[in-house]
C-alpha cells in the first residue's frame, strides 16, 4: 500500500499574537485560559520558507481562533486569511503547512487537533506593521489588531518584558505586550478583545 509522501517544509516568520485572556496568557503556563474560554487572532509575517520547491516568503496569514473552554479541551473553530498575492501553489503549501497536514514543528498539527469547525479560508488583502511591541495588522471590513508594549506607571519608559519558555511549541522567547485594538466581526467570529494580552516574537518551524 502506497502512501502520500509530505514535501518537505520551513517557515521564518515574525509572529504576532492577540488574546482574551489576562497579561502574560496563563495558557503558556497552567494550559486554562483567563476566563474559561479562549479566542485569538494571530499574523504569521513569513519572511523566508518554502514547501517543496514552492517558495513561501512574504506571505501573511491569520489564523482566527476560538475555543469554548481551555484549547485542550477542544471543539475549537478555525479560520486561516491567507495574502491574496499567493500563487496556487503557496496557497496549497501554507493550506497544508497551517492545516496540521503537513506535520512536524510548531503548534498547527496540535490544534488541528482541538478543532471541530475548520471554516474556508479566505485570501484577501492584509495590511501588516512588523514594528516588535509596536505591529499591528488589519484586514479591511474583516479585524484589527494593533499591539503595544507596557509602560513604567511612575517613569513612562516602555518596559522590556518578555516570557521565556525554552521548550515552547509555539515560541521560545516573546516580547510580551497588551492589544491596543483586537476585534473581528465576520458571519463566524464576532469579538473584541482590545486591551487584553498580546505577544511578539521570530518563530522557525519545519516539517518533519
Amino acid at each position: 500500500m502506497s502512501t502520500v509522501q509530505i514535501p518537505k517544509w520551513k517557515i521564518k516568520a515574525d509572529y504576532v499574537e492577540a488574546c482574551n485572556c489576562d497579561y502574560g496568557c496563563p495558557c503558556n503556563f497552567s494550559g486554562f485560559p483567563t476566563y474559561g474560554f479562549c479566542r485569538a487572532l494571530v499574523l504569521y509575517h513569513i519572511t523566508s520558507g518554502s514547501y517543496g520547491s514552492t517558495k513561501l516568503g512574504s506571505i501573511d496569514v491569520v489564523y482566527a481562533g476560538s475555543w469554548p473552554k481551555a484549547i485542550h479541551e477542544g471543539n475549537g473553530t478555525m479560520q486561516l486569511f491567507v495574502s491574496k498575492k499567493a500563487t496556487e501553489d503557496q496557497r496549497n503549501g501554507i493550506l497544508k503547512i497551517f492545516s496540521g497536514k503537513a506535520k512536524g514543528e510548531g503548534p498547527f498539527a496540535v490544534f488541528a487537533s482541538t478543532v471541530k469547525y475548520t471554516l474556508e479560508p479566505q485570501f484577501v488583502d492584509i495590511t501588516v506593521k512588523i514594528d516588535g511591541r509596536r505591529s499591528s495588522f488589519f484586514i479591511p471590513g474583516v479585524l484589527d489588531v494593533q499591539i503595544e508594549g507596557f509602560k513604567n506607571p511612575v517613569t513612562g519608559e516602555e518596559q522590556d518584558t518578555k516570557i521565556q519558555i525554552p521548550k515552547g511549541f509555539i515560541w521560545n522567547v516573546a516580547d510580551a505586550a497588551k492589544s491596543k485594538a483586537m476585534h473581528i466581526l465576520t458571519p463566524n467570529f464576532n469579538f473584541d478583545d482590545t486591551g487584553k494580552n498580546a505577544f511578539f516574537s521570530v518563530i522557525e518551524y519545519k516539517g518533519p
